[in-house]
């Protein structure tokens, strides 16, 4: 008998709303397995992830800057330590941690800069040491150093300059063609402590010339903080600097360096005005700014955007001697963290998070409480799980501590 197609066609009307189903369950099983292989799978939106702190070095006498940088192309970010009261130049290994002296006779080093010069695969290091805050006192090398066959051995190093007080170098392509300058500002212009007004210049030098070139003199007082940033998401970068002045922007363009004030940052008057160290980050798409403030401040303070001013948020006011800050997204939510650090009575290392779209509402969490007197911290994945980490370098607890991210949710208090 024949079967019309009418007739065959309502069985297959009452198996589709099936099929539709096994479709969704497929789709979420699919969805599901996905998020199990995500790094950040055992976190609920808003909880922090739980992180693990341990030692890794003790051979710090006093800690200043910390840098996560692969010294020996092997993939693994190794840590690079000032200690500015040491006369060398010390990196730790990963993952063994194991300490390899990368320069010697470099009396008060202060600060270092990573970037592959030679195209080798291995970054030159730009140091400045011989640093004291008063300019009649101080040196400031400014040196280049570069490996040998053997990494782990002492580096050769060229000078490139010396600049009174010399006290923050960076690495930074201004034009976002893979090219990248050196940048040099010294912590003041003419004395210390600066008279009110003192303009302090920021110095540029070009790779293969090293030529000393003037692109800023728009800092006041104490040059603390610059830091080349991606500012608008471009290769290009523009850089961030922090004086009594507060927060201005440099930015590359038209052939030449344009400055604008972006905050005077604190209110109050010289020498307890502007800011000392900046981090740029983002909620989601949102930009913002990071500072601590004043100079070697209390308090850690976010800027947000409101067209073309910045709302000043004071989300922490009860450091001493604050100086470590980095920003980062621990928890995998597209929004990002504060690490904050003070070297002062009562130190501790800080986790900052928002709880509001916008970031007016922060909430803190103590990750270290007295276990080391940060100067600096970076986040970086370490071991290789694509989870962010945290390392910090002490200032008077000289030691180094690494906090590795378990990618399970803190416990709540």
């Amino acid at each position: 008998m024949k079967t019309s197609l009418g007739a065959r066609s309502g069985p297959r009307l009452h198996v589709l709303p099936h099929l539709r189903r096994i479709a969704r369950c497929v789709a979420l099983l699919s969805w599901s397995l996905a998020w199990s292989w995500s790094p950040h799978a055992s976190l609920r939106a808003g909880l922090l992830p739980h992180f693990e702190g341990k030692v890794i070095s003790t051979a710090v006498k006093y800690g200043y800057q910390m840098i996560a940088v692969d010294l020996n192309a092997d993939g693994k970010k190794d840590l690079l330590a000032i200690d500015e009261q040491s006369t060398e130049l010390a990196w730790l290994e990963n993952p063994s941690w194991t300490r390899h002296v990368l320069a010697t006779d470099v009396p008060r080093p202060l600060n270092a800069a990573c970037w592959d010069v030679d195209g080798d695969g291995i970054p030159e290091v730009a140091l400045a040491y011989r640093f004291e805050p008063r300019p009649s006192q101080s040196i400031g090398n400014l040196v280049l150093l570069t490996h040998g066959a053997d990494v782990r051995q002492p580096w050769t190093s060229r000078e490139i300059d010396r600049v009174p007080t010399a006290h923050r170098i960076r690495w930074m392509d201004p034009e976002g063609l893979g090219k990248k300058v050196l940048l040099l500002g010294p912590m003041v212009g003419k004395s210390f402590p600066p008279a009110e007004g003192d303009s302090v210049p920021i110095y540029l030098y070009r790779p293969g010339t090293w030529q000393r070139e003037t692109i800023s003199t728009d800092p006041r007082g104490i040059l603390h903080a610059i830091n080349p940033v991606p500012w608008d998401g471009s290769p290009r970068e523009q850089l961030l600097a922090a004086s009594y002045a507060g927060l201005h922007r440099l930015e590359f363009a038209r052939g030449q360096w344009q400055v604008s004030l972006l905050t005077p940052g604190d209110p109050r008057p010289w020498p307890l005005s502007g800011s000392s160290e900046v981090r740029l980050g983002h909620l989601e798409k949102r930009r913002l700014l990071v500072t601590i403030e004043p100079w070697h401040g209390h308090q850690v303070v976010v800027y947000l955007p409101e067209g073309d001013q910045w709302k000043r948020v004071v989300i922490e006011d009860a450091m001493e001697n604050g100086h470590g800050l980095a920003v980062g997204d621990l928890d995998g939510d597209g929004r990002d963290e504060i690490v904050s650090g003070f070297r002062g009575k009562g130190f501790h290392v800080s986790l900052f998070q928002a709880t509001d779209p916008r970031g007016v509402q922060w909430r803190k969490t103590v990750l270290d409480d007295g276990g080391i007197a940060a100067a600096d911290c970076v986040i970086e994945d370490f071991n290789g799980d694509r989870l962010p980490d945290i390392a910090c370098v002490g200032a008077s607890t000289g030691n180094i501590k690494l906090y590795l991210n378990t990618g399970k949710p803190r416990a709540q208090p």
